[in-house]
């Protein structure tokens, strides 16, 4: 350096300035303030620009290597604390992000929320110590995330629980500190080996929370668990949610797909009740068909009297909507398109939503799912009906007051066989106010800011031959300021991430008083 460059004999400091060993650039500051995200990023951070109801989207810090961020999960506990959840994949686990104003920050002047990239719960393959040692692969194939009421133990802190499926298992693990630090992983929670699909809600206290998951190898059962320690382990209870009346048409052949469990919160009789949905064969003789264009039924087992202390817990099956025996409903499609959804307001109203690839319908139950109304095509008179609507999502709070999302092409035809090239996506949102009327009214907006996806959406799951890269579903959440909170899988500039939206301003007309469901209706 010193022949080359010329050097002050004196001070020895060279004539020109020179750069040695040159510092990797930092990488730019996410633009709407998430922190602790990875210096490489899977995608570069997004922020769009909104739309008429709905905030910018943005997209959610993700490490390079993880590959994708899809099925995102989401949940919002009562102080409002926001958390999402999404999957690699196995053997890759998890990633989780939370927004807590108090330690995150406020949100931003344009609505986006500072997100905190929590890494990942069930810790991912050789990403800890306990996952070097132990060897397990322990999840990312599907996930979860769940929150119970505030903590008077624990500063008032909520719970948040988590599970992560491998297929021949599924792993738990738990929070107590909102996300920042997770218990060991419990690589074994279920009770049958081979499962497929949990799904988990949290009873509005301290520590219970109930997992809902398929015997993917036998029976197609889909069974309850009870969990008593936040989420580590499910040894509190067990029950089958299909029942002897209903079994022979939604066992094998054909089977059944299980949407969401949902626990009763409310402060009505019906405190603690349970939910489960799933959509099979309308009787035995459609499910001799062996076909999921034979989907075309939509259940709801239901569990009254649930006590914390009783380790069985009893379903009894009830049938939410058919399209009619011998049918494959009017798109030839069924009902498995994919999940079928379920949510219970604050007073104990219950419902659900599901989709035969064209329309996206809703009903609703007065008195704890005995009983459901005519179903409603929520895309009927919008500028989606007649088009491709698959995935649906719902939410509901305060009294009668519902959401609904879901994945919307500007295409008609079948989600799997539409133009691969010309069929853009987006996310709408059908919202009521009085969601259990005799009448209920559905206000339709676009939530997402762009087209989330180019293309063809398999609702087959993992033995679908389309495009699988959005996975099978996205989730909803409602806070308690009533705003919608929307996390969905995003592809249109590279690997499929997670992308986060939420309502400029509550719907007009919530009410959060009432009489409770079972009551006078």
């Amino acid at each position: 350096m010193r022949n080359t460059s010329g050097f002050n004999t004196t001070t020895g400091v060279s004539n020109y300035p020179i750069r040695i060993n040159v510092a990797v650039a930092t990488p730019p500051p996410n633009p709407t303030g998430q922190h602790n995200c990875p210096n490489g990023q899977a995608v570069t951070a997004y922020v769009g620009p909104g739309t008429a109801k709905y905030n910018p989207n943005e997209s959610l810090c993700l490490p390079a290597g993880a590959g994708q961020a899809v099925e995102p999960s989401m949940t919002v506990d009562s102080q409002g604390t926001i958390y999402v959840e999404s999957i690699r994949g196995v053997p890759g686990g998890l990633d989780l992000w939370r927004w807590y104003n108090t330690a995150d920050g406020g949100p931003n002047a344009n609505g986006t929320l500072p997100f905190k990239y929590e890494g990942q719960p069930d810790c991912g393959l050789f990403v800890t110590p306990f996952c070097t040692a132990s060897g397990l692969a322990p999840g990312g194939g599907d996930g979860d995330v769940a929150v119970n009421a505030p903590d008077p133990s624990n500063a008032n802190t909520p719970n948040v629980a988590v599970v992560s499926l491998t297929a021949a298992e599924v792993t738990g693990s738990h929070s107590t500190n909102r996300a920042d630090q997770f218990s060991t992983p419990n690589p074994a929670t279920t009770f049958v080996p081979f499962d497929d699909r949990m799904w988990i809600d949290g009873l509005n206290d301290a520590s219970h929370v109930y997992m809902e998951y398929h015997d993917f190898g036998t029976t197609s059962q889909i069974l309850v668990q009870r969990s008593s320690d936040g989420g580590e382990t499910y040894s509190g209870a067990l029950g089958a949610v299909v029942d002897a009346a209903t079994e022979p048409s939604v066992g094998p052949p054909t089977g059944n797909i299980a949407g969401q469990i949902k626990v009763d919160n409310s402060s009505c009789p019906s405190h603690g009740n349970l939910y489960q949905i799933f959509v099979g064969p309308d009787n035995p003789v459609d499910n001799l068909n062996n076909s999921s264009a034979f989907f075309n039924a939509a259940y709801v087992g239901v569990a009254t009297g649930v006590s914390v202390t009783n380790p069985t817990l009893t379903f009894t099956d009830y049938k939410i909507f058919s399209c009619g025996a011998g049918s494959t409903c009017p798109s030839g499609a069924g009902l498995g398109n994919l999940f079928p959804a379920l949510a219970v307001d604050n007073f104990g109203y219950v419902y659900a939503t599901w989709s035969d690839n064209t329309d996206v319908y809703y009903s609703f139950s007065t008195n704890q799912g005995t009983h459901w109304s005519p179903a409603i095509k929520v895309t009927r008179k919008t500028s989606q009906a007649g088009k491709s609507n698959v995935f649906p999502w719902i939410a509901a709070d305060a009294n009668g007051h519902v959401a609904i999302a879901w994945y919307g092409a500007d295409q008609v035809g079948n989600s799997n066989t539409v133009s691969a090239t010309n069929t853009h996506w987006n996310v709408f949102v059908a919202e009521s106010v009085n969601g259990h009327a005799l009448s209920p009214s559905f206000t339709f907006s676009k939530a997402t800011d762009h087209s989330n996806h180019t293309g063809q959406i398999s609702t087959g799951g993992l033995l679908g031959s389309s495009d699988r890269s959005l996975a099978d579903f996205f989730q909803i959440g409602i806070d308690p300021n009533h705003l919608v909170n929307i996390a969905y899988a995003d592809n249109h500039a590279g690997p499929s991430v997670t992308y986060f939206t939420r309502e400029k301003a509550a719907a007009a007309g919530i009410s959060t008083k009432g009489k409770c469901a079972g009551a006078s209706h």
